[in-house]
């Protein structure tokens, strides 16, 4: 029998993984709650914030090509989680295009630097595990 080494996973990368797949769900939820309050007419105009009011205007396909995409950013996560490096190429592809693709669609006015300040500094941390900078 060939015995398996099993690299443990550094705490940070677990708590990495544990806020992106909480903040990454309820991005989720929220699109999608979005959407069925939407269809049914019945959508509270304090519920959401601003800018997923400005998604939803953007139509049904561009809320539903962001609800594939932030699925895709939790695989992403969940393949981090097992320590894999594709996880992080793919999260960092996801995440890049979810902050621009409404800056794209939608206009300027929705490029908000607190998101993009947070997406850089998560996708800097993730980073500085897969590629060997910290330990």
């Amino acid at each position: 029998m060939i015995p398996t080494e099993t690299k443990s996973r550094p705490k940070l990368l677990t708590w990495l993984c544990l806020g992106s797949a909480i903040f990454g769900t309820s991005w989720i939820i929220m699109l999608v709650t979005l959407i069925i309050l939407s269809l049914k007419g019945q959508l509270p105009s304090g519920l959401f914030p601003g800018l997923a009011i400005g998604y939803l205007q953007a139509g049904y396909l561009f809320m539903c090509a962001l609800i594939l995409l932030a699925i895709l950013g939790q695989a992403g996560v969940f393949m981090m989680w097992q320590q894999k490096k594709a996880g992080f190429y793919l999260y960092t592809t996801v995440k890049t295009i979810i902050y621009f693709l409404p800056v794209l669609i939608i206009g300027n006015n929705h490029l908000t630097y607190p998101g993009l300040i947070l997406t850089s500094i998560t996708i800097i941390m993730y980073g500085s595990i897969f590629t060997g900078t910290t330990k």
